[in-house]
């Protein structure tokens, strides 16, 4: 009988210093793929999780497979064994239901997991690492996700403030690819919401009290000191306050001053054409960051008085003066707006929740009642195999007792006794499984079992 199992870690399990050293690569998770040492196959790699699918028809220990994903992050088995989490059977099922579904993620209902496993999926079913077991499971994942999104609203009904925010921003700003973001604080709260903005568009700043938490991220973002902040809040499309702080740290005074083009002459002298050398003899550092991401003048948000800028304040206390969002075309939210739509969706989302998990359920079992009714059909397979050996023996007997017979009657006695076996299948056996339960054809099965013996 094929059993499935797993092992993984998540956000869950381990923080994110010990996760990104179990991020697999495209390049290495295709060669896995394709050289499997299992049944079959799926890896799932994610900021927030690395999990290892495996199928097979021969048990798989605990230790076999965590040390299967750690060969393939080129990690110690003995230093990172206690991350991982195992799971086989029924419980594996139950797993890739809450996980694909959002249940299981950091923002609960999130969509974004969908689609990773929707692309790992792909990629292992294209290179022919998955099986008749896997492909249901996943796709009944998969299917029952969308029912999820279809039939609920909660995905709608986000209770995490940083998701809430990153709405917040793709509702003001269609298209965040060409805009520039800039996170001052980098905390629990910050570094969530570089998280969602990082899925959206490259061109991040960043600031933390602590110069060097910024520098952390330089690999995905530009670090700013927190003493040029204003250098930069002038010239974003998006500002993300989420620092600790018990007075602002953005005055409206200085708000308005950093984003007024008067003041900012030298960004409106931005030649895009000139290299970085030609600029840094007459601009700062951060004036020739942004001359990278400027295409002409026109297009830069602080070029005019009407452009738009969006201040989301994570802060509390708040991080900026109320005030600032009082200028003109400048949009000013804060915590308390955003904590009036998660105390709403709260209420609202335990109904949807309640929907999301009788579907998931349905799902779940759907799966199951295939897996075991999978089981049963290889059996009935056999026995049906045995009834039609023991079919022919029987004729090839009848038929030496007849030596003269003709060829032609001797195919026509063979064919009889064939034909009679595979009806008899059809009516004892196929049947049984159709009009009845696995379990009940199970005992069946047994009987027949005991009764042949």
């Amino acid at each position: 009988m094929r059993k499935i199992f797993m092992a993984g870690m998540s956000h869950k399990v381990a923080e994110i210093a010990i996760r990104e050293k179990f991020y697999i690569p495209m390049d290495v998770k295709t060669e896995a793929l394709k050289s499997s040492p299992f049944d079959e196959l799926l890896i799932l790699a994610t900021c927030n999780r690395t999990e290892v699918y495996a199928a097979s028809d021969a048990e798989i220990s605990e230790e076999t497979l965590v040390r299967y994903v750690c060969q393939l992050a080129g990690q110690s088995y003995e230093d990172f064994s206690k991350f991982f989490y195992f799971k086989s059977g029924d419980d594996v099922a139950h797993h890739v239901m809450n996980v694909c579904a959002g249940l299981d993620s950091v923002a609960v209902g999130e969509d974004q997991i969908l689609h990773q496993i929707g692309r790992a999926y792909e990629t292992a079913h294209q290179l022919n690492a998955t099986g008749n077991t896997l492909n249901k499971l996943f796709q009944g994942a998969i299917h029952t996700t969308k029912r999820i999104k279809t039939e609920t609203n909660l995905s709608k009904l986000s209770c995490n403030i940083p998701f809430l925010a990153m709405k917040q921003v793709l509702n003001t700003f269609d298209d965040l690819e060409n805009r520039t973001v800039y996170i001052v604080g980098l905390g629990e709260m910050g570094s969530l919401m570089l998280k969602y903005v990082q899925e959206n568009t490259t061109k991040i700043f960043a600031s933390s009290k602590t110069f060097a938490n910024a520098e952390k991220y330089a690999d995905v973002l530009t670090p700013v000191r927190f003493e040029d902040r204003y250098q930069v809040i002038g010239k974003c499309d998006v500002v993300i306050l989420c620092s600790a702080c018990q007075e602002p740290i953005v005055t409206k005074d200085e708000f308005e001053k950093a984003c007024r083009p008067e003041l900012n002459d030298a960004q409106e002298k931005c030649h895009p054409e000139r290299s970085v050398s030609e600029v840094e003899g007459s601009k700062g550092a951060l004036d020739v960051v942004f001359e990278r991401h400027c295409s002409k003048v026109a297009e830069h948000p602080c070029v005019g008085n009407t452009a738009k800028r969006l201040v989301i304040d994570l802060g509390s206390p708040r991080n900026a003066e109320s005030s600032i969002g009082e200028l003109h075309g400048v949009e000013y939210v804060c915590v308390d707006d955003l904590e009036k739509i998660v105390s709403e969706n709260r209420r609202l989302r335990m109904v949807e929740l309640d929907a999301a998990q009788k579907i998931l359920k349905e799902g779940l079992d759907e799966f199951l009642q295939w897996m075991r009714m999978d089981e049963v059909s290889k059996q009935i397979s056999l026995h049906a195999e045995r009834m039609l050996k023991s079919a022919n023996e029987e004729s090839e007997k009848l038929l030496r007792s007849m030596p003269d017979l003709p060829e032609e009657d001797r195919k026509r006695i063979a064919m009889m006794y064939e034909r009679f076996a595979k009806k008899l299948a059809n009516d004892y056996l196929y049947k049984v499984k159709a009009e009845n339960s696995p379990e009940d054809v199970e005992v069946f099965l047994k009987c027949l079992e005991a009764n042949r013996g």
